[in-house]
């Protein structure tokens, strides 16, 4: 490899992450990559094109990275046959997923969570922290603010905070509430996310990935992965139809399978006898696998589609990987993504496509 090739670890400029990476070189790898965003982006109907554009020519990591993985998304399911509706409205929920697409006469739910660095996810604007404080104290629930572009360089706070209070936001409500607002000002089209994590059974708020890095530990991959699943879990109530949750994890060191497995069927461990063979077990604390009063506590989601974007000798690619359910009360039929790789669970340990 070269100093100047994009899968070089010696030059860190070639990574893939944020616009203002795809845009310093005119390199072919780079220019390849940014016009095929570009196109799949080009796909999308108004009015969610003009908030999609914002947030993949965003400088922030933390919205142009969610905002390729929505872009891949919608692309793969346009190009393979469904018809994909954009932030419908559902009957049974306030919430609106990322799509909802059908075809053949299946329906499925699809929703979209990127797994970040600390370092993106942290990036917030100090105003909106203090908007999300003041809301926060009158709700008695932890409320999160958290930016779908670049900022005006004025943050209207006044409008924020009268868009958000005119939301419906139960104290005692069971699932995650998710809240869009995209708007003009200065000329400057942005958008500012609202979440109100649901309350467990010890009344404390869950507040998924953030602020779960500290001095002392480490936060693996896998559990960085398996608790921005579980944000997403409850977020609809009860359904109706098979949901899916499309994850992308764009961490400093890149997601492997195991880590994925890990993530979905529990950690491992290692049995090491005084006699006999060493054998491998896994904690039931995985995505798929953890259960409360003997019930699977996340049977609601059907599948966790994986997507990863990879750099190859010549190019690169977009590779997604399948994960089925096994404990789902709702399955997807095998022939719903047929050119990729599914995974079944296999008895208590194996898996498999």
């Amino acid at each position: 490899m070269t100093a100047t090739d994009p899968r070089s670890s010696e030059s860190p400029l070639w990574d893939v992450r944020g616009w203002k990476r795809l845009t310093v070189h005119e390199d072919p790898p780079l220019v390849a990559v940014r016009d095929e965003f570009l196109a799949w982006l080009a796909e999308v109907p108004e009015p969610h094109r003009a908030d999609l554009e914002a947030r993949l020519r965003s400088g922030r990591d933390d919205a142009h990275l969610p905002a390729r993985l929505e872009l891949f998304v919608h692309h793969y399911c346009h190009s393979n046959g469904w018809e994909v509706q954009i932030h419908p409205q559902l009957a049974h929920s306030s919430n609106r997923p990322d799509f909802l697409v059908e075809k053949g006469g299946a329906t499925l739910l699809v929703e979209c969570r990127s797994v970040l660095d600390q370092a993106a996810s942290a990036q917030q604007d100090q105003r909106l922290r203090q908007l999300a404080d003041d809301a926060g104290r009158k709700l008695g629930r932890t409320v999160i603010l958290n930016p779908l572009s670049d900022l005006p360089p004025n943050i209207p706070a006044r409008r924020i905070r009268q868009w958000f209070e005119r939301q419906h936001i139960p104290y005692d409500g069971p699932d995650l509430l998710e809240f869009d607002f995209w708007d003009d000002h200065q000329g400057h089209h942005y958008g500012v996310r609202a979440i109100v994590p649901r309350l467990n059974n010890g009344e404390e708020a869950l507040t998924g990935v953030h602020g779960l890095m500290s001095q002392a530990q480490t936060v693996t991959i896998a559990l960085q992965l398996r608790l921005a699943l579980e944000e997403k879990a409850t977020k609809y109530g009860p359904l109706d139809v098979p949901y899916v949750i499309a994850v992308s994890t764009e961490t400093r060191f890149r997601a492997t399978s195991q880590d994925e497995v890990d993530a979905l069927f529990g950690d491992r461990v290692w049995n090491v006898p005084q006699r006999g063979p060493v054998t491998e077990t896994r904690n039931p604390n995985g995505f798929f696998t953890s259960h409360r009063d003997d019930v699977p506590t996340y049977d609601r989601v059907s599948a966790v589609l994986v997507y990863r974007f990879k750099w190859l000798d010549e190019g690169h690619e977009h590779r997604i990987h399948i994960y089925h359910n096994p404990f789902a009360t709702k399955s997807i039929a095998p022939d719903s993504f047929p050119i990729s790789p599914n995974l079944w669970c296999r008895g208590k340990r194996q898996w498999g496509g």
